[in-house]
């Protein structure tokens, strides 16, 4: 059986004649099966034998009519629905096909294997070139958050297939490139967390204790003691008023690994609090995982001061 959605890095670019998307039968019945198969179910009655007929020997006028015959009125739909059962019998893999199962983007070719009818009756299957993918040629995954809404509407398409207005997007995306406006946004992005981490080295200590302060009121946290000055090993005394845990966060301008290991064993010794925060901007301290403990460095931090809004405020302090 082919592995579901594989998420292994192909490192191949691709280059479709066109994008259409599919959905998997009505309600999504048949998604499970077809990601797990590594194929393509569709229907239209294209099971039936005299349909099936047709479709292998691309009589499609004929199955037009067949259509028409069902609803004489509406030849908007015969014509449709004939459109796209020659697209998926016709397809010899230069067509990408997409679906959308849960939160995640399929994509995948299909082989050149004749439709088959499934054994249940409802409708033929093909198989997907080595099945279907979930993530770019890179391995990223692709998923609803990180892709544009003109894409992720189709997830709520009616019909069964259709064409993808977005093409060059998705052809993109897939092949682990963004559009030039947002490499330029990514880019310039990275540029602001590089500077940040330069500027924080700028702050003095009490600053520097006010900013972490509003790094982590603006996540969420509550502060409960009063910023510095009142104990030795406590700078910030804060809560997560959603589930009660508590935490001292301990705030270096500078410090070494030594002097980690000394307010490591003071907050090992304390049993008021749940979690300990370090946090720091010059030196280094050993960034391992400890339980109930987390290790904030300069990196870290200028992207939490930089995902808060914080970046104008630390200019206006260093300037």
């Amino acid at each position: 059986m082919t592995t579901p959605a594989s998420g292994q890095a192909t490192h191949t670019t691709i280059d479709p004649v066109r994008v259409r998307y599919i959905k998997l039968g009505t309600g999504g019945n048949w998604e499970k099966e077809c990601a797990e198969r590594g194929v393509i179910r569709f229907g239209f009655g294209s099971a039936s034998s005299e349909r099936f007929s047709l479709c292998r020997a691309h009589n499609w006028d004929d199955l037009q009519a067949a259509f028409l015959a069902e609803s004489p009125e509406n030849k908007g739909r015969a014509t449709r629905f004939t459109n796209e059962t020659r697209l998926f019998f016709e397809d010899q893999g230069s067509t990408l096909w997409l679906t959308f199962v849960g939160e995640r983007l399929l994509w995948g070719f299909l082989t050149g294997a004749a439709p088959k009818p499934h054994a249940d009756g409802e409708g033929v299957w093909r198989s997907v070139a080595g099945g279907w993918k979930s993530t770019d040629i890179n391995g990223e995954p692709l998923t609803k958050d990180r892709l544009s809404g003109a894409l992720t509407k189709l997830a709520a398409y009616r019909g069964t297939s259709c064409r993808v207005d977005v093409d060059q997007y998705v052809i993109r995306r897939i092949n682990g490139k963004k559009m030039p406006e947002v490499e330029r946004a990514v880019v310039a992005t990275e540029a602001v967390k590089r500077s940040t981490k330069e500027l924080l080295t700028l702050l003095g200590p009490r600053d520097f204790e006010t900013l972490v302060d509003l790094v982590f009121t603006s996540s969420g946290w509550r502060r409960l003691g009063v910023v510095g000055k009142t104990q030795k090993t406590l700078d910030l005394d804060i809560e997560l008023p959603t589930t009660g845990e508590r935490a001292f966060v301990q705030v270096k301008t500078r410090t070494t690994g030594a002097e980690f290991e000394e307010y490591l064993a003071k907050f090992e010794e304390n049993d008021l609090f749940d979690r300990m925060f370090y946090v720091y901007h010059s030196g280094h301290v050993p960034d391992e995982i400890r339980d109930g403990v987390t290790v904030i460095g300069p990196d870290k931090l200028a992207e939490m001061v930089f995902n808060a809004g914080l970046v104008s405020w630390l200019l206006r302090k260093v300037s």
